[in-house]
């Protein structure tokens, strides 16, 4: 979905109206990481109602568990969180961390 923010814009209103509640469109696959346009339900509660509305569902490949992203502002503050200097460093120990896990089993 590449254009003018007007047109991006159009055709996600159009999508919004044209959509089934959580009906997944995918946007783009990185890697085993996919994000896909959803469309989520309105939604009652005490505090009133939320119209329905689009987001963004960023997953991996494998699990239909996610993060919903919807506002802009929400993704800077996760691309701002994933780009720490301390979640980077984590992330990067992990792989060794995890691999070193071996479970044997007497026969």
């Amino acid at each position: 979905m590449s254009g003018t923010g007007a047109e991006v814009s159009g055709r996600l209103s159009e999508l919004l109206q044209s959509m089934r509640d959580w009906e997944r469109r995918p946007l783009v696959k990185v890697g085993r990481v996919v994000v896909e346009l959803v469309k989520l339900p309105r939604r009652e509660s005490r505090r009133g109602v939320v119209p329905e509305r689009l987001a963004l569902h960023i997953r991996l490949e494998d699990s239909f568990k996610g993060v919903f992203v919807e506002e802009s502002s929400e993704l800077e503050d996760l691309l701002a969180a994933l780009q720490a200097r301390v979640v980077r460093e984590v992330a990067r120990s992990l792989d060794d961390v995890n691999r070193r896990r071996v479970i044997e089993y007497g026969i």
